[in-house]
């Protein structure tokens, strides 16, 4: 913080006095010092009337008072910098625990090849499909394709050919739910669900 500046004042060509700037205005103002007095201080080159000092003190007070402001303000636009930077920090910490409880539910049903030590949602081939409503639909083909093969005289190879598929259909879901799972990665079928987390290993 810079120093103070002292003005000498003089009166009627008399020094009367040495003021800092700042008293030397409040007491123009009051009246202890007059309108009609001098002032000098170190850089002048000769003696100014009082009320020179009083305007530049004013502008100077100004300026002061101008810069405070924008530090303040600048001090103000950090701190909510700030807020919001940790605001931010806040969501994206709550976003990724939302999404890692997520996937930990999600994983909680997955499969785990003791093999390749992969994770997956479904493993390939054997009775993961729904068969019942393919098996009832083989059923219904079955017995129209027999009526319509007797009724249009296609006779009993057309039947048998058209009761061909619908068996295809209901046995087909049968023959796979036979069919070992597997791994969709290194087709192992030593796999186990739901998968077992690192802390249960």
């Amino acid at each position: 913080m810079s120093s103070p500046l002292l003005v000498k004042i003089s009166r009627d060509g008399k020094e009367i006095g040495t003021y800092e700037a700042k008293e030397a205005v409040r007491l123009l103002v009051y009246g202890t010092l007059k309108e009609t007095d001098f002032y000098w201080h170190e850089g002048m080159t000769e003696w100014a009337p009082l009320l020179k000092l009083q305007a530049s003190e004013s502008r100077r007070e100004l300026a002061e008072r101008a810069l405070q402001q924008k530090q303040e303000e600048a001090i103000k636009a950090e701190q909510l910098a700030q807020e919001k930077d940790k605001a931010k920090e806040e969501e994206n910490r709550a976003v990724a625990e939302a999404v890692r409880v997520r996937l930990k539910n999600e994983r909680a049903t997955w499969f785990r090849c003791h093999c390749c030590r992969e994770s997956f949602p479904k493993p390939m081939g054997g009775p993961e499909g729904d068969s019942d409503g393919v098996q009832v639909l083989g059923v219904i083909i079955l017995l129209v394709a027999i009526i319509a093969g007797l009724a249009t005289g296609l006779g009993i190879v057309g039947a048998l050919l058209f009761g061909m598929a619908g068996l295809a259909m209901y046995w087909g879901p049968e023959i796979r739910s036979r069919l070992p799972s597997l791994c969709p990665n290194c087709r192992s079928t030593n796999f186990s669900r739901p998968e077992k987390t690192d802390e249960q290993k």
